[in-house]
């Protein structure tokens, strides 16, 4: 294998470019989601109709998780993002400009292929630098990816009563861009590392989308108990800020603030919360206390609004960074087990994993969307605070690796 990157420095160099990505891609992906009611009076949608519109989203992560790991493999992790980032931003710059439902629809898709891709070249190189230098640096980048997230949302509470949707979303894209493609030139290609077996690139590897084995099958469902939470809190937050409690448009971001501060504290103290309380404890302590925290808050909230409008905003806000803080580290413990014990291709495993993780994830969303029309959205931020609970269930994979705390 190619030995480019194998130097200290330049692996450090590479992680601060990651570091950057991570942050950039947060600030594209997420840029949308403080506007997201605006998004739905512009489409004249229902709750019900905009959620399964979202959720017809999975499927562009279908196919781009289904093929991601031979795709990489067979042009790099570099071209991929380059591909990707092209994607993502000509889909959330023109995402706006359509009030048909299907061309939003397709426009929605191009950006879930682009982001699907994305996340998988960059967790494939992120893994394997972190095998390179020894210590647990996916945590961190999570947690530049929730700084971005931070500041997506202060500015779209700041500039959501000035500026329009459809400006906000096409400069946001058009700025971000070359920035984006400069960073990726920098990281390091897949094919720089030796990250697992090679897999099938003929006729064979449709046999291999599955997961192979009972551990890709475990950690696909740990991943999507984990982490639904936040892809709910995303969808539906500004949703329930906004015509549940009753906020207007600017502090109605206040929550995904509180969320995402709370995930920034927790991934980034991620190491030291490690090696104090062990990662089965971490998995354990972080699904248990986040889940009934904002359940109680978040259902709390809305059953006192009409009564005590001030204790509801507070209640929220509470749930909101008992979840975030609870889910923390949980996603890379996870992923970390799966690098470990991957005997094939590590981009492979991962897409087969993320594959079977977004079909979870489609069904999910319709449920959500499905509650949140026919009973309220606070019952339908109940489903994600239950998957969290479940979680711990999985906690027993961690244990297993016994890799994890060195």
């Amino acid at each position: 294998m190619p030995n480019s990157v194998k130097k200290p420095h330049d692996l450090e160099r590479a992680y601060k470019f990651l570091l950057a990505m991570n942050f950039l891609f947060a600030l594209l992906i997420i840029s949308w989601i403080p506007r997201l009611s605006e998004i739905k009076k512009l489409l004249g949608l229902n709750n019900e109709v905009f959620g399964s519109l979202l959720g017809l989203g999975s499927i562009g992560s279908l196919v781009a998780y289904g093929s991601s790991g031979y795709v990489i493999e067979r042009f790099g992790s570099r071209t991929v993002s380059n591909v990707s980032i092209f994607l993502m931003s000509a889909s959330y710059a023109s995402l706006t400009w359509t009030h048909n439902i299907a061309i939003f629809a397709l426009i929605n898709f191009f950006a879930a292929v682009g982001g699907s891709f994305l996340h998988i070249a960059l967790l494939g190189v992120q893994t394997a630098i972190q095998k390179e230098i020894g210590r647990p640096i996916i945590p961190k980048m999570h947690g530049s990816f929730n700084i971005g997230f931070l500041i997506v949302m202060v500015i779209g509470g700041i500039v959501s009563p000035f500026v329009s949707v459809r400006t906000h979303l096409t400069v946001v894209s058009l700025l971000l861009a070359p920035i984006f493609f400069y960073c990726a030139n920098q990281v390091p290609s897949s094919r720089d590392f030796a990250i697992g077996e090679k897999p099938h690139l003929g006729l064979k590897f449709v046999k291999e989308l599955i997961p192979r084995t009972q551990l890709e099958w475990l950690i696909s469902l740990g991943l999507i108990c984990a982490t639904v939470i936040e892809i709910s809190t995303n969808d539906w937050m500004a949703i329930f800020a906004r015509e549940t409690l009753n906020i207007p448009a600017g502090p109605h971001v206040i929550y995904f603030i509180l969320f995402s501060l709370a995930m920034i504290i927790a991934r980034w103290k991620f190491a030291p919360m490690l090696k104090r309380f062990g990662p089965v404890n971490l998995i354990h302590y972080g699904s248990i206390i986040g889940a009934l925290g904002y359940a109680i808050g978040i259902y709390g909230a809305f059953l006192i609004v009409d009564s005590s409008p001030w204790l509801a905003f507070i209640a929220t806000g509470l749930g909101v960074l008992i979840g975030g803080f609870g889910i923390g580290g949980i996603q890379a413990i996870f992923i970390k087990v799966l690098g470990d014990k991957s005997g094939t291709s590590l981009n492979v495993a991962l897409g087969r994993v993320y594959l079977v993780f977004t079909m979870y994830l489609f069904v999910i969303r319709l449920i959500i969307s499905f509650v949140a029309e026919r009973v309220s959205v606070a019952a339908a931020l109940l489903v994600p605070a239950v998957l969290l609970l479940l979680t711990f269930r999985f906690a027993h994979l961690a244990d297993e690796d016994k890799d994890l705390l060195k």
